[in-house]
């Protein structure tokens, strides 16, 4: 599942991240950094080449140069993106129960194991397939 299906629920700075380091990069440092404040190092004194280090080891080499460029030495607030990530996991667990069904298994039964899996109970599951999807077409009369 990826961050550019959700894009216009994530916050406007993390939007910024994007454009510049590539929606790949801007999901990995929000999985791992969101909820922190990050300051981008340039890598010049030693505190700042084991962050810099750190954050190539998140995002690579070349996101991480390109923060370095934009934001050196700035605090950024990372978000953890909830609304985001909760949005692609929802997504996730549908597409899964959609091709499930296609295999012919139970809905019960893929209900119940889809609850394990992401640690939710089966009402929640259930809620969750009865959202619309992405590809609701709404009122198809105007």
């Amino acid at each position: 599942m990826q961050l550019d299906q959700v894009k216009a629920l994530l916050p406007r700075q993390i939007q910024e991240l994007a454009e510049a380091i590539g929606l790949p990069a801007t999901q990995r440092l929000v999985e791992e950094l969101g909820g922190t404040t990050w300051t981008v190092a340039k890598g010049v004194r030693r505190l700042g080449v084991i962050r810099h280090a750190a954050l190539v080891e998140v995002i690579g080499e070349r996101a991480a140069n390109i923060m370095v460029e934009r934001w050196a030495n700035v605090p950024l607030y990372i978000p953890r993106c909830a609304a985001a990530l909760r949005r692609m996991r929802d997504l996730e667990i549908n597409r899964q129960f959609e091709q499930g069904v296609r295999e012919g298994v139970s809905a019960n039964t893929l209900v119940a194991e889809l609850a394990r899996s992401n640690g939710l109970s089966d009402r929640r599951v259930w809620e969750i397939l009865k959202q619309p999807g992405p590809d609701a077409t709404g009122d198809l009369f105007h």
